[in-house]
């Protein structure tokens, strides 16, 4: 209420809130949580034998089915939730979103982090996942997520987030009628607290997968070791990798060696001593990479060396010790 010209009282009427606040957003989603979760188990119960990840294939369809037919023109844009809580999806001009938006809102909210949840659960069934596809899957997703959250809270008044900036879309109360009025950006300042966030996460897992934590390690000290080698003039074409397979809390690595070798070996034993040879020379150059590690060497001769045709021979030995390689 205020006092206009001429001492006219005039009283000032408040407009209706538009956006849906947060906490009908997370008790929309919490209600959704149980629709979903309920049939789940269902099906995941009764297709608990089938091939493969046929039971979760099958719940991701029905999960999404719903979630998109709900926020598309058939659903008119309520789930469960969002009905019982007055709320509901729209795009900038209030209606219904179409069925490519309402995928890809889909897609960058709960459908982003279900290749989350289906990894956890393969690490606890001991599924032979490698850490380091795991690593490169987990810290990018993880992100997508938590930028997502924190995006809904940062944007306070239409709380918009990572999913509804990408489709386009708005959260808004059920009376709302119309187009959407436009509201502030979000501060710039966020931006710099999401990479924050998202440095974390790498650093995180950096601690938690031996992929991160010593990779890299072995990586530089197997450049040391090739200059090494390199340097007798013994090889050349010399190519070094660091690698491993990882199941549960068990990781076997593997260094891996390519290379040929100037030399022509009268027959198979002095080829072999010459694999050796060279395999050792590295192992001396790089001992952590080598300690406890399989070898694997597939080593070319010098053009014409193996009269039986034999011009590349592999080689596989499990941790090369200075026993193993004494005198080599």
């Amino acid at each position: 209420m205020k006092i206009g010209a001429g001492g006219v009282v005039e009283i000032e009427i408040e407009a209706p809130p538009v956006f849906a606040s947060l906490g009908q957003r997370f008790l929309a989603s919490m209600i959704d949580l149980v629709v979903i979760t309920i049939p789940s188990l269902i099906i995941s119960r009764l297709l608990d034998n089938a091939p493969g990840r046929a039971g979760d294939a099958v719940i991701t369809a029905l999960i999404s089915l719903y979630f998109i037919v709900s926020y598309s023109a058939a659903g008119n844009g309520y789930t469960v939730g969002k009905f019982v809580l007055g709320i509901r999806v729209v795009d900038s001009l209030g209606q219904p979103l179409n069925v490519a938006a309402a995928s890809m809102r889909w897609f960058m909210s709960i459908g982003i982090a279900l290749p989350l949840a289906f990894l956890a659960v393969g690490f606890e069934r001991g599924l032979p996942l490698q850490t380091g596809p795991a690593f490169s899957i987990c810290v990018p997703i993880l992100c997508i997520v938590v930028v997502d959250s924190y995006m809904s809270v940062a944007n306070g008044v239409s709380h918009r987030s990572l999913h509804d900036l990408a489709a386009g879309s708005y959260v808004v109360r059920r009376d709302h009628t119309g187009a959407v009025p436009e509201t502030p950006p979000m501060n710039r300042i966020h931006f710099g607290g999401m990479a924050l966030i998202c440095l974390v996460i790498a650093l995180w897992f950096s601690r938690v997968y031996p992929f991160a934590r010593v990779i890299g390690q072995r990586s530089v000290e197997l450049m040391k070791a090739r200059a090494v080698a390199l340097a007798t003039g013994k090889a050349s074409k010399l190519f070094l990798a660091p690698g491993f397979a990882a199941q549960g809390t068990d990781t076997a690595w593997v260094t891996l060696v390519t290379a040929t070798i100037h030399a022509k070996p009268l027959n198979e034993h002095d080829a072999e001593a010459l694999r050796k040879a060279l395999a050792c020379t590295l192992a001396r150059a790089a001992p952590l990479t080598f300690h406890q590690a399989e070898v694997q060497l597939h080593a070319a001769f010098d053009p014409g060396a193996r009269t039986d045709g034999r011009g590349a021979i592999y080689l596989a030995d499990f941790e090369l010790t200075p026993e193993a390689c004494n005198g080599k």
